[in-house]
């Protein structure tokens, strides 16, 4: 892929604050009034519903309410999911007419992303491509949903730092029984920084899409110190 992506820090933001941004994003992108951008952000607690998903995949909505864990549904691929602190979510807004137009290409690379990234901790994990997201011995540590129109990217990939796994055990990740969630801060000896993840993730995003990334502004704020 040619040309530079702009890594923006989002910082904590609510999930549909992040997506305004997204939407932004991506029209410029579509009316080429802006660049490619990589956002990154930290949401407050959600569960979100992608195009596949039903509430069949939460499993207490009543634990849910009680914890004020709004139920959101959005445009992207897969089922349901939690976003929360302790968890970085990634959302690149690419076009993809620049990689071949090739969506699946697009989706294994976000996994190869989080596996790099993973394996600079010296922690082993798989991708599945039946199921999608990356996975260790434990469980599913990365999910991905993404959304493409007119082959510009939306949503992306949400990596299991150290978040609160007892809001995970309110839903059965993308709706199967069978997968538990887990974090890095399960699989080391101690919880990583979550600077120190997000540094070597973008890191990892400019190796694997082999592009150029640039640190860039929000809401008039230099995104990195």
């Amino acid at each position: 892929m040619d040309g530079t992506v702009v890594v923006v820090d989002l910082g904590r933001l609510p999930y549909e604050a992040a997506h305004r941004l997204q939407v932004d994003a991506r029209d410029a992108l579509i009316d080429e009034r802006g660049p490619q951008t990589l956002f990154l952000v930290e949401h407050d607690p959600v569960v979100t519903l992608g195009r596949r998903g039903n509430r069949g995949g939460i499993l207490s909505e009543r634990a849910l309410a009680a914890a004020g864990i709004p139920v959101l549904e959005t445009e992207r691929g897969g089922d349901v999911t939690y976003h929360g602190p302790g968890q970085l979510v990634a959302y690149p807004i690419l076009d993809l007419r620049k990689r071949d137009s090739d969506v699946r290409r697009y989706v294994e690379d976000l996994e190869r992303t989080a596996l790099r990234t993973l394996e600079s901790y010296g922690l082993s994990a798989q991708a599945d491509p039946e199921r999608h997201g990356v996975y260790t011995t434990r469980g599913k540590i990365a999910s991905i949903g993404v959304h493409v129109s007119h082959w510009i990217t939306m949503h992306g990939i949400a990596l299991n730092i150290d978040p609160d796994m007892e809001h995970w055990s309110l839903i059965a990740p993308c709706n199967l029984p069978d997968v538990q969630a887990t974090s890095m801060a399960a699989e080391l000896p101690l919880p990583p920084l979550f600077s120190d993840v997000k540094e070597r993730f973008v890191e990892a995003f400019s190796a694997v899409f082999a592009i150029p990334i640039e640190w860039g502004t929000a809401y008039g704020r230099t995104t990195r110190a």
